[in-house]
């Protein structure tokens, strides 16, 4: 039986994100915490709803990963001046160390493909990606809706 294009596009993001878990599992970390450390490396500060918001991960989970996180020293929490009710998420220095060496592994594949399939596919790749992505999520809140 032969796929169709949506089939296909479906399967190799399914691959992908298991590739993902894979990297995870390997490491023995939960995926939440890969993508609060992910996350916090790129962006330095974001609040508990930014990481929800990002990473489409429930609120619980972000909330565990933040929390552990404090307790190993590797996060800290400061109060916006402008809002008291908004609290901002940002690596310790030895967060930074932490993050930096646990996620060296996977910023090491990810930049490997990415010299692999050259700067124009990452480019096409990435184009397409996220206009896919905001396609479907434009349909998705439209069914949503009826």
């Amino acid at each position: 039986m032969e796929l169709s294009e949506t089939e296909k596009l479906n399967f190799a993001i399914i691959r992908g994100s298991k590739a993902y878990e894979e990297w995870d599992r390997q490491q023995g970390m939960p995926n939440y915490l890969t993508i609060i450390l992910y996350e916090l490396l790129m962006r330095q500060k974001l609040t508990q709803k930014d990481l929800v918001s990002l990473s489409d991960l429930p609120k619980q989970s972000i909330n565990k990963g933040i929390h552990r996180l404090l307790e190993q020293n590797y996060l800290e929490l400061t109060i916006d001046p402008d809002d008291n009710r908004v609290k901002y998420c940002q690596l310790t220095a030895s967060g930074k160390k932490y993050a930096k060496e646990k996620m060296a592994s996977l910023f090491e594949i990810e930049k490997e493909v990415a010299q692999k399939m050259g700067s124009k596919k990452m480019k096409q790749l990435i184009a397409l990606n996220e206009e896919w992505s905001d396609t479907f999520w434009k349909f998705l809140r439209k069914k949503g809706e009826k």
